[in-house]
């Protein structure tokens, strides 16, 4: 452990020597065949309360989960003395590193436990004329008198209320449910003024914000370079009775800059990778990421419409990941839709996780908001939330704006998401992106503006129902178990007259799926051609759910 310590030590020390204006690459290793980090160990890499988060949504430990060999960041560095280490990559075995001279990548090629490496940034290519958020900030609202009665209405939401309102959040709001015990990591461009201004007073007093960490720069104060991120934290953690209250004013959160706001390069999907493997380290819950990607400063990077499949850009398959540690990444499906690309970009292609869409405070989608692809299908975006002339805090002064872009309806979505999870804290990411999207006025006929159209979170606080049963062996039965092959299942509840009996491996992927009805009495399924091991079967109706463990032999 000294020795891992040592070398990481020493790698952050070399963050503050690296040149502003250098190259940077990404190098991708071979392997981790002889990391000193062990799947058996996950607390050297992993916190308590990501193992806690990840148990519940019945996470196994993966390799990809392991810090890249240290001995291997060690023989990059020694192979050239330009080469400083910036930031671990990972879920992709990757560290990005820069040098002043691009010549000597070549030194590094060469190591025998290098797989491939990548020109990411370039500093002298920024900027050519890449609207990076296309929001407009509209004049400000004139400060008013605070409001201290939490009624729950239009005098406690201020200027939030319509944004809220939408979503029938205050419905949660009203039974405490406002994001306590979950973690929301907020990936951005920068926080600036967010330490100060007085929308955030009681997120500071209450000491709910638990981390920063900065991937563009690290060291560095995340409460400078852009306002942006300030602007996105106050629709989810701002509290202003009278002015602005977020939709998740009770919720911790980490403060994370992945994004460099003067730029487009490639790198900044990479320091999201990075960004969102911290979060899962932390043990956050919800990510929300007001950013997508298609054009680049250097245009040979750029996405096409086939990249955006839903896995196969790099943020995009990073998401995904995120996904699959039982966390909820909420994403912006972006500010195309009145612009010659159109459609959304990455990660909101991603297949797991929520991409919103915007719409002004009568619910009508708004012209800039990105479509989903026609030919896809899969529904994007997934949902909508406002996001033209949402009430939003600036970052310069005490003061409350509006603003336009899906930047703005996502991380409304995204409070909204931690409040209802605060609600039924040990209900897997599955299960409440499923209720969220079925709540929608759209589910029923979805299309590629309004995707499932706008949640109504009372309702999918009601899908979920009031309490898990968890284990109730005496209400939902399983013969034989464990078993090698056929188990007959059965339900003594009076009121499941219907449901959904859906069956998980450990991993958290769906294996069977099948409608309950009451009159059946039981279920008989085959498991001999499944492997071996521990399976979950759950049945859920609007009104109650019910799980069980299975052993597979």
């Amino acid at each position: 452990m000294i020795k891992k310590l040592t070398i990481f030590s020493l790698l952050f020390l070399s963050y503050m020597a690296q040149a502003q204006d250098s190259y940077r690459f990404a190098v991708h290793f071979t392997d981790k065949a002889n990391t000193p980090y062990s799947i058996d160990n996950p607390l050297e890499y992993l916190s308590q309360r990501s193992l806690d988060r990840r148990n519940r949504a019945y996470v196994e430990i993966k390799e990809e989960d392991l810090p890249v060999d240290p001995a291997y960041v060690a023989g990059v560095l020694e192979a050239t003395s330009d080469a400083k280490f910036i930031i671990e990559v990972k879920w992709f075995n990757a560290i990005i590193i820069s040098l002043s001279d691009t010549n000597n990548i070549e030194a590094i090629r060469d190591l025998a436990y290098v797989d491939t490496t990548l020109f990411v940034l370039n500093p002298h290519l920024k900027n050519k004329g890449i609207d990076k958020f296309g929001e407009i900030q509209l004049p400000i609202i004139d400060k008013q008198t605070k409001n201290t009665q939490e009624d729950y209405d239009t005098a406690f939401y201020g200027g939030g209320w319509t944004q809220i309102h939408q979503l029938m959040g205050e419905k949660l709001h009203q039974q405490n449910y406002q994001g306590q015990g979950k973690v929301i990591a907020v990936l951005d461009a920068g926080f600036i003024n967010a330490d100060t201004l007085y929308v955030f007073d009681k997120l500071w007093a209450d000491n709910r914000v638990l981390g920063t960490k900065n991937m563009v720069s690290p060291g560095e104060t995340v409460f400078a370079s852009h306002n942006h991120g300030t602007s996105v934290l106050s629709t989810m953690a701002g509290y202003w009775p009278g002015q602005l209250v977020g939709t998740a004013p009770e919720a911790y959160y980490y403060l994370i800059r992945t994004e460099d706001g003067g730029s487009e390069h490639i790198i900044e999907e990479y320091n999201w990778a990075a960004g969102a493997a911290y979060a899962d380290s932390v043990g956050a819950d919800v990510l929300n990421t007001s950013l997508g990607y298609t054009k680049f400063d250097d245009s040979r990077f750029n996405h096409t419409y086939e990249d955006l499949d839903g896995n196969s850009t790099i943020i995009t398959r990073a998401a995904n990941i995120a996904y699959s540690k039982g966390m909820l990444p909420i994403n912006s499906a972006g500010n195309s839709g009145n612009t010659s690309w159109r459609y959304i970009g990455a990660p909101a292609d991603a297949f797991d996780i929520i991409s919103v869409g915007a719409v002004d405070g009568f619910g009508e989608i708004a012209s800039f908001s990105s479509l989903g692809f026609p030919w896809s299908s899969e529904v994007k975006p997934n949902v909508v939330a406002r996001g033209k002339d949402a009430y939003l805090a600036s970052a310069y002064a005490n003061i409350i704006g509006r603003g336009n872009g899906t930047s703005f309806s996502s991380p409304i979505l995204a409070g909204m998401v931690a409040s209802l999870w605060s609600a039924r804290p040990s209900i897997s990411p599955y299960w409440l992106k499923r209720a969220i999207e079925e709540s929608s006025d759209r589910y029923a006929h979805p299309d590629t503006l309004y995707g499932y159209g706008m949640p109504n979170f009372e309702q999918a606080l009601l899908a979920l129902g009031v309490q898990e049963n968890l284990n109730t062996s005496d209400v939902l039965s399983v013969y034989p178990n464990p078993s090698a092959d056929i188990i007959t299942i059965s339900l003594n509840d009076k009121n499941a007259i219907y449901g959904d009996l859906f069956l998980f491996n450990i991993q958290g992927q769906l294996i069977l799926q099948e409608k309950w009805n009451a009159a059946t009495n039981k279920i008989i399924w085959d498991l001999k051609n499944y492997p071996n091991g521990m399976y979950f079967l759950k049945f859920q109706n609007q009104q109650t759910t019910y799980s069980l463990k299975i052993n597979k032999l």
